[in-house]
């Protein structure tokens, strides 16, 4: 790669470079093995280095040596720039995380893989990651981070949900079968003045917590034996029914625009309410279909999906010697010598409901019929 006038000029002048990560690019945590021949540090050092980009890899270089090192890392898909030492840039910062929101279960196989090429795990992890709900990817990144993640995850078709978790609004799940733990826990939440509810007799959904709170939380509730899961609003996830709504032009015409119904299917629809208006859509998506309903005299109702989880019928027949490879990768080996008798099966989970849609899309390429059940 030749070099242009300013930087030959700016190279015999003395000029020191620096090499910048712009963002992690199309690179992966793999990447960290070549960022150790670089410069010393611990491998969550560097990894911070590429996920929370802008940052400084090395100061000081000449125009020769650092044109080299610049070619040897963008070969990696880091996304470097060699520039002049004194040339001002923002260093990036740490305080955004991400989730995924997939769509189509026919790409998952494609979403894993990506998964775990950016974040360095084995398949078994990186399909664990994408199939939790929320599908939270990684946390403590960057702005430049979360644009380059979500120009890769769109091109298979998903959604890339960001949050700025100084910013965020959390609500915190316990779960204690123990009376005398969960009779602590309500005394702190009433010292805190904490709003929330009670899921079952022995889960505490406490609601509308600062990060700062929630960690607080997080720290003294792990102390005890309860079990407690931190949800990120901005992050969550949500299927719409419609409950209730008039046949007419204004109601047809809104479920062409907001959700894509074609014309033809909107009366019939109408006519077998109650029916799932939108699926897996993120938090500002379905306020704002429950707040169209409703100025249209409709009624529609949301379901968190962190909170919902899924078993699914199979029934006889199909290509079940087709199926099992998928069926095996999907839900394990006990599940898929269990579908391969032929016979009618509850896979009895429990699954998350993206869980549940993947493997019963598989199962429907191979001619074998399947339904999702709530639990």
């Amino acid at each position: 790669m030749g070099d242009s006038q300013p930087e030959r000029a700016n190279h015999l002048s003395g000029t020191t470079y620096r090499l910048l990560i712009r963002s992690i690019g199309t690179a992966g945590a793999g990447a960290v093995k070549v960022l150790r021949g670089l410069r010393p540090g611990s491998d969550l050092e560097l990894a911070a280095l590429l996920f929370r980009a802008p940052s400084v890899l090395l100061e000081g270089l000449d125009w020769n040596k650092g044109e080299r090192l610049r070619d040897v890392l963008k070969q990696t898909g880091i996304d470097v720039e060699l520039q002049p030492s004194n040339q001002t840039f923002q260093a990036g910062v740490g305080d955004w995380e991400l989730a995924l929101g997939v769509k189509d279960p026919g790409q998952l196989l494609a979403i894993i893989e990506e998964t775990a090429l950016l974040v360095g795990v084995d398949f078994e992890k990186a399909k664990a990651l994408v199939l939790a709900s929320p599908a939270v990817l990684m946390g403590r990144v960057s702005e430049a981070t979360v644009a380059a993640v979500r120009a890769r995850f769109e091109k298979l078709g998903c959604e890339v949900d960001a949050s700025r978790t100084t910013q965020a609004v959390f609500d915190l799940v316990i779960e204690t079968a123990d009376p005398y733990t969960l009779r602590a826990l309500e005394l702190r939440l009433q010292e805190l003045a904490a709003a929330r509810s009670r899921l079952s007799p022995s889960q505490i959904m406490v609601t509308g917590l600062s990060a700062a709170t929630t960690e607080l939380l997080w720290a003294e509730v792990t102390r005890t034996s309860a079990k407690v899961r931190a949800l990120n609003r901005d992050l969550q996830r949500f299927d719409v029914r419609l409950e209730q709504a008039p046949d007419t032009p204004e109601v047809r015409q809104w479920l062409t625009r907001a959700v894509g119904m074609p014309e033809r299917v909107t009366q019939r629809a109408l006519a077998r309410m109650p029916f799932t208006l939108a699926e897996n859509v993120p938090g500002k998506q379905m306020a704002s279909l429950l707040q169209e309903a409703g100025t249209l005299d409709a009624r529609a109702s949301a379901v968190l999906l962190s909170l919902q989880t899924f078993s699914i019928d199979v029934a006889a027949g199909g290509d079940r010697a087709a199926a099992r490879t998928w069926v095996q990768a999907i839900a394990g080996r006990e599940v898929a010598d269990q579908i391969a008798t032929g016979k009618p099966v509850r896979v009895a989970g429990p699954m998350t409901k993206l869980h549940a849609r993947w493997l019963q899309h598989e199962l429907r390429h191979c001619g074998v019929t399947a339904q999702l059940e709530g639990r």
